[in-house]
C-alpha cells in the first residue's frame, strides 16, 4: 500500500557532475538509508542508479515500487554536454519531437512540472556565484520515458564543471529550496537550443515554461504533438519566435492551434516580475 508522495532526486554512478551533486546534498541533509543507493530526506528520496540516465525507461515506477511512495515529480541531477563547451548551469523538460535517438519514444513528450522548473531556474539565478557560467533552459530533448512529471537540472559541459564544487553547491541548494511559481504556463515554438528568449521571459515576465519546441524541431510540429506540449506542460498559452518560422510555418501552426486549447501569447501583454 503507497502511504503517501514525495518527490524523487535521481543520479547516476557513471557521471561525475550527478554525484558532484550527490554529495553536496549528502552534506546539507541528514540523509536516512531507506535501502541500498535510495536515501531519504524531508520531502524527498534520493536514488543512484548505475546505468545511464536517457535510458533509464520507466524508472519512477521501479523506484516508486520499491519505496512504497508515491512519487509526485522526478528531478534528474545530470551532466550536460556540448560542442561549444559552454560553462552553464540549465533546466530542461525532456521528450522526443522526432526518432528516439537518445532515450524515450518516438514522438512522445514526458510530463514536466513547469512551474517547479521555472521554479528552480529563478532560484539557479538566483543564488548563482559563478560569473562566467550562463544560467538558462534548454529546449525539450532526450529521454528517458517516465511517467511522472519530469525535469533535467544540470552542469556544463565538460569534466571541469562537471566536477566544478561550487557549481554542484548551487545546484544542490536550488533543489532543496526553489518554490513553484504561481505564473501562468506557455509552451515555447522556436528559437535555439538555450532558449535565450524563453529564458528571458521567465526571468523578466511572470510567465513559466513547460515544453518547448526549438526551430530545428518545427517541421516536425504536427496536431498531435501540440496537444502534447499543451497537456503534458498543463499549459495555456503558446509564445512563438516568430522570426524563426517562415510564412508557411507560421501559418501551419496557426492553422493547428484553434484544435488545441492553446492561446497566442504576446509577451509585452506580461506583467514585468
Amino acid at each position: 500500500m503507497i502511504t503517501g508522495s514525495m518527490d524523487l532526486i535521481l543520479f547516476s554512478t557513471d557521471d561525475s557532475a550527478s554525484m558532484n551533486i550527490f554529495r553536496h546534498l549528502e552534506s546539507m541533509c541528514n540523509l536516512k538509508m531507506e535501502m541500498k543507493n535510495i536515501y531519504s530526506c524531508g520531502k524527498y528520496f534520493f536514488a543512484i542508479i548505475d546505468m545511464e540516465k536517457i535510458h533509464a525507461e520507466g524508472i519512477d515506477d521501479e523506484i516508486q515500487k520499491k519505496i512504497n511512495e508515491r512519487i509526485e515529480k522526478v528531478i534528474v541531477a545530470s551532466k550536460h554536454k556540448s560542442e561549444s563547451g559552454m560553462k552553464s548551469l540549465t533546466v530542461h523538460p525532456i521528450g522526443n519531437f522526432s526518432r528516439a535517438e537518445m532515450g524515450g519514444r518516438d514522438r512522445t513528450l514526458v510530463n514536466v512540472p513547469s512551474r517547479s522548473m521555472t521554479g528552480a531556474l529563478l532560484k539557479l539565478i538566483e543564488l548563482n556565484t559563478l560569473e562566467d557560467f550562463s544560467i538558462n533552459f534548454e529546449v525539450t530533448h532526450h529521454g528517458p520515458y517516465m511517467e511522472r512529471p519530469v525535469f533535467f537540472i544540470e552542469i556544463g559541459s565538460n569534466e571541469e564543471e562537471w566536477i566544478n564544487d561550487e557549481a554542484g553547491e548551487i545546484i544542490a541548494k536550488t533543489i532543496l529550496s526553489y518554490e513553484e511559481t504561481n505564473d501562468p504556463v506557455a509552451v515555447g515554438i522556436g528559437g535555439g537550443h538555450y532558449a535565450p528568449r524563453f529564458t528571458r521571459l521567465a526571468l523578466e515576465r511572470k510567465i513559466s515554461f513547460g515544453h518547448m519546441a526549438p526551430k530545428y524541431a518545427i517541421d516536425n510540429l504536427d496536431l498531435e504533438l501540440l496537444i502534447q506540449m499543451e497537456k503534458k506542460s498543463n499549459a495555456k498559452y503558446v509564445i512563438m519566435e516568430k522570426k524563426d518560422l517562415s510564412s508557411k510555418q507560421r501559418k501551419r501552426i496557426m492553422d493547428i492551434l484553434p484544435s488545441t486549447h492553446l492561446e497566442p501569447l504576446d509577451p509585452d501583454s506580461l506583467e514585468l516580475r
